[in-house]
């Protein structure tokens, strides 16, 4: 077991998690929140990301794969990583404490994607960032993620507004989202 059975590098040059997090800006000491966590493929990443300074809140609705998670943080004494259950339109995470929230892999699953996105509001810092990393249909081939068109028609119904978008992923765009003024 160990480090092994995590480490996918085919799965990191495709995601590129480090380069992803330079574009979005994160920086040590950032409090950051994940919701979809899974069993944190890309929550370790963040957790080097915001360093020991910083924090990473994990969500996800799934126990098991939390609980997987924080087998995992324990094991390999990851200290800045705190694990929240949350329901499928309610991310519970901590009020007004994140910079950053990360949905990775996740929107497309989501039930209830306009009703997430208004309960992660009151957890962002003033002029905090939500970004949303899906595969597009359109240059993955794969149509059990949302296309791009559907992505921005969910976020302008939603209280946040799209920035920018990132399409230089082999697979994934990356959606960068502020609250509306």
């Amino acid at each position: 077991s160990g480090a092994a059975q995590y480490d996918s590098p085919s799965r990191d040059s495709i995601e590129q998690p480090v380069k992803v997090m330079e574009a979005v800006g994160v920086k040590p000491g950032m409090a950051v929140g994940e919701v979809g966590a899974g069993r944190g493929y890309f929550t370790f990443w963040l957790a080097k990301g915001v360093g020991e300074s910083g924090k990473v809140y994990a969500n996800d609705i799934d126990r098991d794969s939390l609980a997987a998670l924080e087998r995992r943080r324990d094991g390999e004494k990851v200290g800045n990583i705190e694990t929240v259950l949350g329901t499928v339109e309610d991310p519970r995470l901590p009020p007004e404490a994140l910079d950053i929230v990360f949905l990775v892999n996740a929107f497309h699953d989501l039930e209830k994607p306009v009703e997430l996105l208004a309960n992660l509001l009151p957890a962002l810092k003033p002029g905090g960032t939500v970004v949303i990393m899906d595969r597009d249909p359109a240059r993955s081939g794969d149509r059990h993620f949302l296309p791009r068109e559907k992505v921005e028609e969910l976020v302008g119904r939603s209280v946040f507004e799209l920035v920018r978008t990132e399409t230089w992923l082999r697979y994934h765009n990356l959606y960068i989202l502020k609250a509306r003024g």
